[in-house]
């Protein structure tokens, strides 16, 4: 293609310089053009009185291929959510994990990008027993979901009062005692030191609500027997233990924990 655009353009001019030559008494010249396979042009100027004036190439532009490499995040597994978490990166830790659960949800969870908190069945017992024991691994036993799940427990279940202990959400600079989510990613701590509230690692994501979270903590991982002992001593007690249970329903919270929506970006 090259070629023929180039001997497309010598030839058009040819005429036009042959008519300069000729007005000033000069010889007759002549252009003549020759291709081979490498892809040059030669071109060669005769006249009259000489059998060549003067001889010249030129090589057409070879393509030059992209070399720019392409650079995928690597896949997720355990190996890698070990090798991070003992280099101390949990903020790469905290996104191989997200991943992971993605992974382990199932092919629907993989094409769409992110977990339904109904496929939080279909991850397995050791998996997530697994992520988790990581997790408490390389954090001294402060980071995990099992951490979480224990605090959430004790907060009643009470998901705002669990993402203030979690360090999820900040106080506020105020007259009165506020609260307020942390921006995602630079609010949060992503380092293990005495400061960092526990269970603040991993993160869940709950845009889309809590259901996700609370799937995960009552997955069959997270079955502990002593507390389904203790529950069933408690519910066998008599009209006291009964009398407790009941006051615990019925618990106000404070305002404070009545004024968010759940509008958790993380």
């Amino acid at each position: 293609m090259a070629n023929a655009s180039l001997q497309s353009f010598l030839l058009q001019h040819h005429h036009s310089f042959l008519s300069n030559t000729v007005h000033d008494g000069s010889p007759t010249a002549a252009l003549r053009l020759t291709t081979n396979a490498s892809t040059s042009i030669s071109f060669k100027l005769f006249t009259s009185s000489s059998s060549s004036v003067t001889t010249a190439s030129t090589a057409a532009p070879t393509p030059v291929a992209s070399t720019a490499a392409t650079t995928s995040p690597p896949t997720p597994s355990l190996e890698l959510l070990g090798q991070q978490l003992a280099e101390g990166d949990y903020r790469q830790a905290d996104e191989t994990t997200r991943a992971l659960l993605i992974y382990l949800a199932g092919e629907p969870a993989r094409r769409r990008g992110y977990v339904f908190f109904s496929e939080v069945q279909f991850i397995s017992v050791e998996d997530l027993r697994a992520i988790d024991k990581l997790w408490m691994e390389h954090s001294n036993g402060k980071f995990g979901y099992s951490v979480q799940r224990r605090i959430w427990e004790k907060s009643m279940r009470d998901y705002t009062r669990l993402f203030i202990k979690l360090g999820w959400m900040k106080k506020l600079d105020s007259e009165v005692e506020q609260f307020n989510y942390r921006a995602f990613p630079d609010e949060f701590i992503w380092e293990l030191n005495d400061d960092t509230p526990e269970g603040h690692l991993p993160l869940t994501n709950a845009l889309r609500g809590t259901r996700l979270m609370e799937n995960i903590f009552t997955h069959p991982a997270f079955d502990c027997p002593e507390e389904e002992a203790a529950e069933e001593e408690n519910n066998d007690t008599g009209s006291n233990a009964g009398q407790n249970k009941d006051d615990s329903k019925v618990r106000v919270r404070p305002k404070i924990m009545t004024d968010f929506k759940p509008d958790y970006s993380f």
